[in-house]
């Protein structure tokens, strides 16, 4: 089989590409496994630990805080009224019952609020007598006495949600409440105070809830929505990887068969092999992509970002990346143990390093570092980008399908050297 009669050409690559697409074809379970598969862990994982992202995502947006008004009084109006009207806050007022006991009042004390609210402000019955009764130097400073005593000394107690512990948003939390309740005692402490009176009579208007403002609604966002704006691209990034797996074992029914071998006898370029048995694969990495992206939109309602068509590049330098890793990996397996066990392995680490299973702004600044020497980690950066940015930044995306194509290029050669060699 001497080099000068082989016989370079997009004629023979194109000629297996259609070949294995026939193949392929035929395994129709496996096709319909290769997509729904991906579908239905996108559905699991997104509705289960979707709902702790969803639960951050809303977190960032604002505070949202249940008010339990036992008091009822002018006082402990305000002060709901006065933490409603800042800005990012929503307060959602808590049905209390005409007649209450105290154990109720100490179940809500007691209980962590769940679900959407992250803080829980119970006003407790005397919080108003209690602010009539302080003097005047406690009152105009209410800082010394919560610290002397805490919220429970003024008959107020906070509790947090145990789902979003941050004590960030704790602190944040307390310092609300104590500027909210310092309006809302100015009418008692101008009584006792009359320089402060001109002041009271100006705060004696509740400003309008901030959840009720134009701007209060214009920044709402469907949090549920946005969580599959990670899932779906990630899991769609790790099972496009997958392929190396399915590649491995074709390869190797292949040289089983014999096929491999005629395929080396013949006039056709290694190069052109290598090509024609890997174009099927990618575009079956692409109809696999394309369908998850529809049906992400379709089902979940996930956006594809202001400029959709840069999606497409996204798509090709990660499927080529995928592809020609599987290719490379096909050519170093020799037997289906080696495809199973490494194949796995490879897989699992590198998706977990690059951030398919969690987000890469959780993991610790060095993981961060160590998840760009893998194609997923670039692909993911891309997706992101086009998916969650307003103005898609286009030389981030160019540099990550530059470092996609580096990859695929990478691999390709070392896949081409180990074939060559083991003709």
């Amino acid at each position: 089989k001497p080099s000068r009669n082989r016989i370079p050409g997009s004629m023979d690559a194109l000629k297996i590409t259609l070949k294995d697409l026939t193949l392929l074809s035929r395994d129709r379970r496996a096709l319909v496994i290769l997509v729904a598969m991906p579908m239905v862990i996108i559905a699991i994982v997104g509705s289960s630990t979707g709902r702790l992202r969803a639960n951050r995502e809303q977190s960032r947006q604002g505070l949202t805080m249940e008010v339990a008004d036992f008091d009822r009084t002018v006082s402990s109006t305000r002060l709901a009224g006065f933490l409603a009207s800042y800005e990012n806050v929503v307060v959602k007022k808590t049905d209390i019952p005409q007649e209450f006991t105290e154990d109720q009042v100490s179940q809500l004390k007691t209980d962590r609020p769940n679900g959407e609210s992250d803080v829980r402000l119970v006003i407790e019955p005397g919080f108003e007598s209690t602010m009539r009764e302080m003097s005047p130097t406690d009152l105009t400073s209410p800082d010394k006495s919560s610290r002397e005593k805490g919220m429970a000394g003024i008959h107020l107690a906070l509790s947090y949600n145990e789902s979003a512990a941050d004590p960030m948003m704790e602190g944040l939390a307390k310092m609300l409440v104590k500027m909210s309740l310092q309006t809302a005692i100015l009418p008692i402490i101008a009584e006792k105070v009359p320089v402060l009176r001109g002041a009271a009579n100006r705060s004696k208007t509740i400003p309008e809830p901030w959840a009720s403002t134009t701007a209060a609604q214009a920044t709402t966002t469907d949090t549920g929505n946005r969580v599959y704006q990670f899932f779906i691209p990630s899991y769609t990034v790790l099972f496009v990887f997958f392929l190396v797996n399915i590649m491995g074992r074709s390869f190797l029914d292949e040289r089983d068969m014999g096929t491999l071998r005629r395929l080396r006898i013949s006039p056709i370029s290694p190069t052109s092999i290598l090509i024609g048995k890997t174009l099927p694969f990618m575009i079956l990495s692409l109809i696999q992509t394309t369908i998850l992206m529809v049906s992400g939109k379709i089902l979940f309602g996930m956006s594809w970002g202001p400029m959709p068509w840069l999606l497409l590049p996204i798509m090709l330098c990660t499927s080529a990346a995928a592809t020609s890793l599987g290719l490379m990996f096909s050519t170093l397996a020799k037997t289906e143990s080696q495809v199973s066990s490494f194949g796995n392995l490879i897989l699992l680490s590198s998706a977990g390093i690059s951030g398919c299973l969690v987000p890469r702004a959780w993991m610790p600044p060095l993981s961060q570092k160590i998840s760009l020497f893998t194609p997923h980690a670039w692909a993911l950066d891309a997706y992101s980008e086009v998916l969650t940015k307003d103005m898609p930044r286009i030389a981030v995306i160019g540099q990550s399908c530059g470092a996609l194509l580096i990859f695929s290029a990478l691999f390709f050669v070392v896949g081409r050297y180990r074939f060559r060699r083991d003709d």
